[in-house]
């Protein structure tokens, strides 16, 4: 992640993601682009790393696992800073 020691880093799980590894400098990361407009939530807590960096994971909402927003947020669990 550089010498930037505050950083985080997205663990996505995508449903309708595109692989374009082939068209990238990295070829053998498996890279892929979103939809424009792509809705995710978050898994859980970010996860603090001990670099000072955090990991953030999200998952992708489609219209097969959607939940209402009333219900997103009353599983939400509020820490304090």
């Amino acid at each position: 992640l550089g010498d930037n020691k505050k950083s985080t880093l997205f663990l996505i799980e995508a449903l309708n993601g595109k692989k374009v590894s082939g068209y990238t400098e990295y070829e053998s990361e498996d890279e892929v682009i979103l939809r424009m407009g792509t809705e995710f939530h978050v898994k859980g807590d970010p996860l603090a790393q001990s670099n000072s960096s955090c990991i953030v994971h999200l998952i992708e909402i489609d219209d097969n696992n959607d939940q209402p927003l009333a219900a997103a947020m009353n599983e939400m669990q509020l820490t304090p800073a």
